[in-house]
């Protein structure tokens, strides 16, 4: 799991085209592959791209989960997210040049 501590970067679908998200310091990614949430296996839901220079904080799988066991309510909220965020981006993928503040995505 990735964590944003400067920089912009772009959460992109398949196409390399379709921009869904902009991430920004605070914002964080890859908690779907951590929690295994994806879909037929897949570990990957999107790519991230970096606008310019960027920074970013790694949380490994194994730390996250050591975590997660002494913190429960994290991980049902964190899974919460995950799970707003698939259906969202599975739903309204956004067109090119347009971003959204994933903190109101998720209630943060």
């Amino acid at each position: 799991m990735y964590i944003v501590n400067c920089g912009r970067l772009q959460v992109v679908a398949d196409d390399g085209r379709t921009v869904l998200a902009t991430l920004r310091a605070g914002s964080y990614f890859g908690e779907i592959s951590i929690l295994n949430m994806g879909t037929a296996g897949n570990r990957r839901t999107a790519s991230v791209r970096s606008l310019g220079y960027s920074d970013l904080f790694c949380l490994y799988k194994k730390d996250m989960w050591d975590v997660l066991k002494d913190y429960p309510a994290a991980r049902v909220r964190l899974e919460a997210i995950a799970v707003k965020r698939l259906h969202k981006y599975r739903r309204e993928p956004l067109r090119k040049g347009k971003s959204v503040n994933l903190h109101q995505v998720i209630g943060s």
